[in-house]
C-alpha cells in the first residue's frame, strides 16, 4: 500500500496534547476516569497477570490485523489508543506516521512517554487527549491530513452509547481515512453476548454469566429488548477491565458505516481467525514469540479461550464517494 503525499508532518510537542474533560457526559467520563486510574505497571508485573495468556492471545490477533493490513511506510491513527500499548508493532510493521488518540488524558501521557522511551523511533507520532466519540478530529490535525489505515483495539464498542456518537465516530474515521485505506478494529461479539444472556433467562437464570476471570452483567428489564444503540451491560476482566460497555450490533455498524463510505471486507471471531491465521507459517511462529503457547506447548486456560470468544475482528476498506 503506497502513502499518500501529506500535509507537513505534525510534531509531537506538548502544544499539540489536547486534553478533554467532558463535564456532561457521565459514562465517558467514567470510562476515563477507569482507564486512567489503570496503573502502569512494568514487563515482569504483567507476568503475573491471571490471564497473561489470553492478553499474550489478544495482542497476536492484533499483530495478525496489522500484519494484514499495515504495510512499511504507512501513516496511521490509532483512535483509543490507550496506553500506547500497539506502539511496539507499528515499529514492526515500519510505519512512517502514527497519531493516537483517546478520551484518557493520563493514558495518552503514558503512550507519549513510551514512544519517547523508543530508542531512535522510526515513525513519527503525536498524541491526543481527545473524545472522538463527541467532537471532530480534524480540526487538530493539519489540513488535508489522511492515513493510510484507521485502528480502533478492543474500544470502538463505547461508540454505540448513542447514535450519535457512532456517526462522530465514524465521521472520524472517514474524514481521516485516504479512499481505498482501511479501518480496523476489534470488538465484543454482540451475537455471542445476547445469545448467552437469552440462553440463561431461558433456563430462569439471572441475566449474569462468565467464569472466574470474566462475567458480563444486564440489568433485568434491559435483556427485554436490545436496541441498535445504548444496549448496556457491566462486563468484567480479571486485571484488565471494569466498566460499563455497549453491544454493537454489526448489521446496523455495517449499514451505518456504508454511509460514510466504508464497505465491509473482514469479519471474524476471534476463534475463527485463531483457526486461520495459525496455519500460516509466520503468525503460527508468532504465536510462540509473543508467549501465547508456551515452551512445553502451555496454551490458555479453558476459561481464557471461553474470554477470547467473546470478540471478533474486522476491516473495512474506504471507497470513492
Amino acid at each position: 500500500m503506497e502513502a499518500m503525499k501529506r500535509a507537513a508532518s505534525p510534531s509531537s510537542d506538548a502544544a499539540n496534547k489536547r486534553r478533554y474533560h467532558s463535564q456532561d457526559d457521565t459514562e465517558a467520563r467514567a470510562v476515563a476516569e477507569h482507564y486512567n486510574a489503570r496503573p502502569e505497571v512494568g514487563r515482569e508485573k504483567r507476568k503475573e497477570s491471571k490471564i497473561i495468556r489470553l492478553k499474550s492471545f489478544n495482542n497476536w490477533i492484533k499483530s495478525v490485523l496489522i500484519g494484514r493490513y499495515i504495510a512499511r511506510g504507512d501513516y496511521v491513527l490509532d483512535m483509543g489508543c490507550g496506553k500506547g500499548g500497539d506502539l511496539l508493532k507499528m515499529v514492526k510493521a515500519r510505519i512512517a506516521e502514527l497519531v493516537g488518540a483517546d478520551i484518557a488524558s493520563i493514558s495518552i501521557e503514558q503512550a507519549q512517554d513510551r514512544y519517547n522511551g523508543l530508542r531512535n523511533p522510526p515513525f513519527r507520532a503525536r498524541f491526543l487527549a481527545l473524545d472522538c466519540y463527541s467532537y471532530p478530529l480534524a480540526p487538530h490535525l493539519p489540513d488535508s491530513y489522511t492515513v493510510d489505515v484507521v485502528t480502533m483495539q478492543f474500544c470502538m464498542h463505547y461508540a454505540f452509547e448513542t447514535e450519535e456518537k457512532a456517526r462522530m465516530m465514524l465521521q472520524n474515521v472517514s474524514h481521516t481515512l485516504r479512499d481505498g485505506g482501511y479501518f480496523i478494529g476489534t470488538i465484543p461479539n454482540a451475537n455471542w453476548i445476547v445469545k448467552k444472556v437469552r440462553d440463561q433467562k431461558s433456563r430462569g437464570q439471572e441475566t449474569a454469566f462468565g467464569n472466574d476471570i470474566y462475567w458480563i452483567t444486564f440489568e433485568e428489564e434491559d435483556t427485554k429488548e436490545f436496541p441498535s444503540y445504548g444496549a448496556k451491560y457491566m462486563f468484567h476482566l480479571e486485571d484488565a477491565v471494569d466498566c460499563p460497555e455497549y453491544l454493537v450490533h454489526f448489521p446496523t455498524f455495517t449499514s451505518l458505516a456504508k454511509e460514510y463510505n466504508l464497505e465491509l471486507e473482514y469479519k471474524q471471531t476471534f476463534h475463527q481467525l485463531y483457526q486461520e491465521a495459525a496455519q500460516e507459517s509466520h503468525f503460527n511462529n508468532l504465536l510462540y514469540r509473543m508467549n501465547v503457547v508456551g515452551g512445553h506447548g502451555q496454551a490458555l486456560s479453558e476459561a481464557e479461550w471461553e474470554a477470547a470468544g467473546l470478540y471478533l475482528a474486522f476491516a473495512f476498506r474506504k471507497r470513492r464517494p
